[in-house]
Formats: structure tokens, C-alpha cells, sequence
């Protein structure tokens, strides 16, 4: 998620003005302090109130619009937090860093035409925003428009040597077929550096692999990667225990027969495609594929269905939880969950394309719901060798939301869970899935494609041999891969981290869900 600037000016007026909150009388230099430190502490609520407070004395102050426009993101109250932004740019329209924030929340909404105008503007007030030169160029590699990403990037570093976001990025769009590249020696004398924070270690540790791998130095690559993953994993909290769990309440609550019921508030659209599997299976290169057709848009990595799943147990009342409360919403709450969903899905489309793609992989959870809220979309599932899925996910620097992804016991736990669940999919939804692996999607690209255009209903386009050439933004770990003609090298590229991937292989033969595995 794009962080919106700290930057925070607690200098209003040079008059003591007073504030009253909560019955005390405060400055503002009290205040902005006392809001700053708050921030730190992570309550935004307070801080929120407090500038609230200060607003009703200072209705025209750009700073402190600004400051609540990043409270407010903080919170995900994302419409405020952009009228906030918008109000503090109205304000002073030569405030840079308000730009920065209003492109950085407006990247957040997957709004990039929009976004890459803000950062524009913040680095033509202020040339020296190495942050917003940064999140330019992270736009500017979504978009596909590598030589200007790399520029970006460039400049970023040049600003901020320190600076391990740019280099990160810069890393992950280049290639290093061989040694010795200025690139390593940089981050090499980055790492030396004394007092470095974790996040910053753990950036260049997932550089220094990336560089590492594609040199084929393999045992190296491999050290860095752990190093990187060992700082992540200390950020967050897998518990197996609670996975399995969800998965089991997810096969109790949506059964064959529940699924069969007849509902009158499902939608009857045709519209959402749904693309899931494991996180790095193929649903990005197959979304390319299939979205290079004329009768189909990509609408990206959705987070809607993962969000409407959290409003259930407030619709269900009675304090029930998902997934149980998708048996107990009323037929006019499932139907505005359902324009909900469908609004989002079609924000950047007209009503003229007959298909969208929706290619979160982590709706595979919520496949028993959407089938409830959409009786007649179609679900793709995306699959791939598990050794290979599992070593990949722990080479991708994912966000912390993806708790399993940093250790490798707790990878091949998950895939365990995800198999389990896939499996009872196949048993209890109406419509069956269309199935299709990634080793197919690389080797026989064309067959693939034409059975999912045949799944679909529609006819062949031959521009979905080029998913190079999609114009498409994608915003995921793939964003460089896919802007590359369908290449082979990731196949079998697990087999040279063999010795390495124990404690994954272990894992995944403990679910039961991987006889393949056992005894080779």
C-alpha cells in the first residue's frame, strides 16, 4: 500500500491560537505535536479529532487538510481522504507534497491517468521529491513504459542514495545475465552502512537475490532471499491452526446443497470473470493473454470481494461471522452487494464489453460466495507445480497481507489449504471451473487460450499469442515478465534451489493434497 508522506507541518499561524479538545486548551504547536506523536502510536481516531479541531479554527490551512486527508487514508476512508488532498491542493496549488499524497491515494484506487498527473505536478513544484520520482516510476512500470520507469528510478536514487524503494524497483526491471554490475556494488555499500533500518535491509537483501538469480548464482541468491524473507516474517503472524480452520467453516457453510438452492436476488450477469489459484501461478500472464482480446477488459487485482465478505456479519446481525453469514443476508442486501461489486468492476469500462476480468488469486476463498452473488460468471483456476509456486512465492517481495508467503513451512501449509479447498470446489459448484495450468500456458499457449475463449463463448483473436503487447496497467510482482514474450525459463527454475527447499517440500507432503511429491 502507498503510505501516504509524513511530511507534516505543525506551523499554522504565527498568532497562539487556542484549540479545545476534549475539554483542554491547547495551542496549535501543542496540538501538532501531540497529533505527530499519536500518528506514531498508530491511533488515528485521536489524531483525525484533533485536526478536526484545528480545521474549525483554521478552515483554510493546506497543511492541515493535508495531514488529515493522510489520517483519514490511514483509516481507509478514501473518498474524505482525497477531497481532503484536493481541499489542500485548492488551497495552495503549489504544495508538492499534497500532490504526492493525492497521487499516491489515487495509485492506492488503481486511478493511474490520475495518479501519474499528481505525481507530474509534485515533481514539477519540487524536482527534488525523490519519493515522488519514485512512485512516478512505479506507475510508469505498471503502465509498461519501462525507459521512463527506469528514468524515474534513476532520479530517485540520484536525490536519495539511501533511498531503497527506487533501487528495488530498478532491480526488478532489469536483468543481470552476469557479474559485477554497478548495481550490486551500489546496494552491496548500502548494506554497510551503519544504523540501517530493517526495511531497508530487507529491500536490498530481495535486490541482491534478484541479481543474484539471474546470473545463476543460485546458492547466493538464495542466502539473500532468506535474509530478506527472515526480516518479513518477523512482521507478521501465520497461524496454521486458523487457516484450516477458515477453510473448514468455508467447505461446512457453502455445501453442494446450499450452492444448489435457487436465489431470487443472484445477479444474472455474465460480466465478471473470475481468475484465482496460488499467488504466482499464471493468473497475470493468463489475464494478459485472454484481455488482449477485443471482447474482454481487465479491471486488475480486485480487492472488492475480500471487502464485501467483511460488511457480511454486520448485514447478517446477530453477530455472526463469515462465512456463516452469507447464509443469513436478506435478498436486498445480496443484491446491492452484487451492484457493489459490479460497479467496481466496470468503473473504467462501458457497458459494451461482455467481459472482465477480476485476477485477485485469493478469491479462490470466496469462491462459495461469489457463486451465491453470481450464479452465471465464469471461473478460471489457474495451477502450477507446487515446488515451483512455493519457491516463487518466497522470492516475491509481497505485501505483509500475505503472512504465509515469508516462510517456507508456512507456504507449503498454505498451498496445502489451498488444494483442500480446491478440491471441494470441484465437487460442489454448479458450474464447473475451467482448469488450466501454467506449464500448459507456456508450452501450448494457443491451445490454451482457444479452450478458454471456447469456455467463454467467444471467437479466436489472434492477439492473444502476444500478451506482451497488452496495454494493459498490471500491478502485480509480474509487472516485468508480462511485458516479455512467453519465455520457459521459470518452468524448472525450482530444480536449482532443490537442496534448499526441505522444510517446503515437507510441508506440502504433510497436507496429503500433493501425492506427486511423495517418495521423489
Amino acid at each position: 500500500m502507498n503510505k501516504p508522506s509524513r511530511r507534516f507541518q505543525p506551523a499554522m499561524s504565527p498568532q497562539q491560537i487556542k484549540i479545545r479538545l476534549r475539554g483542554q486548551s491547547l495551542t496549535l504547536a501543542e496540538a501538532s505535536a501531540l497529533a505527530m506523536q499519536l500518528h506514531q502510536l498508530k491511533n488515528f481516531p485521536a489524531v483525525l479529532e484533533i485536526y478536526d479541531s484545528m480545521l474549525a479554527k483554521l478552515p483554510n490551512s493546506a497543511e492541515v487538510h493535508n495531514n488529515r486527508g493522510a489520517v483519514l487514508q490511514q483509516l481507509r476512508r478514501f473518498d474524505e481522504a482525497l477531497a481532503s488532498y484536493r481541499k489542500a491542493v485548492a488551497l495552495k496549488p503549489d504544495y508538492a507534497n499534497a500532490h504526492h499524497n493525492c497521487g499516491s491515494l489515487l495509485k492506492l484506487l488503481r486511478r493511474y491517468d490520475e495518479a501519474l498527473a499528481s505525481y507530474d505536478r509534485a515533481v514539477a513544484l519540487n524536482p527534488g521529491h525523490a519519493e515522488a520520482h519514485n512512485n512516478r516510476g512505479a506507475i510508469l512500470m505498471n503502465k509498461g513504459e519501462m525507459a521512463e520507469a527506469e528514468q524515474a528510478f534513476q532520479k530517485a536514487i540520484a536525490l536519495k542514495p539511501d533511498f531503497a524503494a527506487p533501487l528495488f524497483n530498478l532491480v526488478s526491471i532489469r536483468k543481470y545475465p552476469g557479474t559485477d554490475h554497478a548495481d550490486e556494488k551500489n546496494l552491496q555499500a548500502l548494506l554497510t552502512k551503519p544504523g540501517l533500518p530493517l526495511e531497508v535491509q530487507e529491500q536490498i537483501y530481495y535486490s541482491l537475490g534478484k541479481i543474484y538469480d539471474d546470473g545463476g548464482r543460485y546458492d547466493g541468491a538464495f542466502n539473500y532471499y532468506r535474509l530478506a524473507n527472515e526480516i518479513r516474517n518477523a512482521t507478521v503472524v501465520y497461524d496454521p491452526a486458523a487457516i484450516t480452520r477458515t477453510a473448514n467453516e468455508l467447505m461446512e457453510v457453502f455445501s453442494r446443497d446450499f450452492l444448489a438452492q435457487p436465489s431470487a436476488s443472484a445477479s444474472e450477469s455474465r460480466s465478471p470473470l473470475f481468475i484465482v489459484g496460488m499467488p504466482r501461478s499464471g493468473t497475470t500472464l493468463l489475464a494478459s493473454i485472454l484481455s488482449n482480446h477485443r471482447a474482454i477488459a481487465t479491471a486488475g487485482e480486485l480487492p472488492t470481494i475480500a471487502e464485501l465478505t467483511l460488511r457480511l456479519p454486520e448485514l447478517a446481525g446477530s453477530g455472526i461471522s463469515y462465512p456463516q453469514a452469507a447464509t443469513r443476508i436478506s435478498s436486498d442486501a445480496a443484491i446491492t452487494l452484487a451492484k457493489v461489486y459490479e460497479q467496481r468492476l466496470r468503473r473504467d469500462f462501458g457497458a459494451d464489453v461482455p467481459h472482465i476480468i477480476d485476477k485477485s488469486p485469493l478469491n479462490f476463498w470466496h469462491l462459495g460466495f461469489i457463486t451465491r452473488l453470481f450464479p452465471q460468471a465464469r471461473i478460471i483456476h489457474c495451477t502450477r507445480d507446487a515446488m515451483a509456486t512455493g519457491l516463487s512465492n518466497y522470492f516475491q517481495r509481497f505485501p505483509v497481507e500475505y503472512h504465509y508467503s515469508f516462510d517456507l513451512r508456512n507456504i507449503g501449509h498454505f498451498q496445502g489449504e489451498y488444494a483442500r479447498l480446491m478440491a471441494h470446489w470441484r465437487k460442489v459448484l454448479p458450474r464447473p471451473m475451467l482448469e488450466v495450468s501454467y506449464e500448459d500456458m507456456i508450452t501450448g499457449t494457443e491451445q490454451v487460450a482457444r479452450t478458454a475463449l471456447d469456455f467463454l463463448g467467444l471467437d479466436w483473436d489472434e492477439r492473444c499469442l502476444a500478451p506482451h503487447t497488452n496495454p494493459c496497467v498490471v500491478e502485480t510482482a509480474s509487472v516485468w515478465q508480462v511485458r516479455q514474450p512467453i519465455y520457459r525459463e521459470a518452468v524448472e527454475k525450482w530444480r536449482h534451489y532443490e537442496k534448499h527447499l526441505a522444510p517446503l517440500k515437507e510441508a506440502l507432503i504433510a497436507s496429503g493434497q500433493f501425492p506427486e511429491l511423495t517418495g521423489t
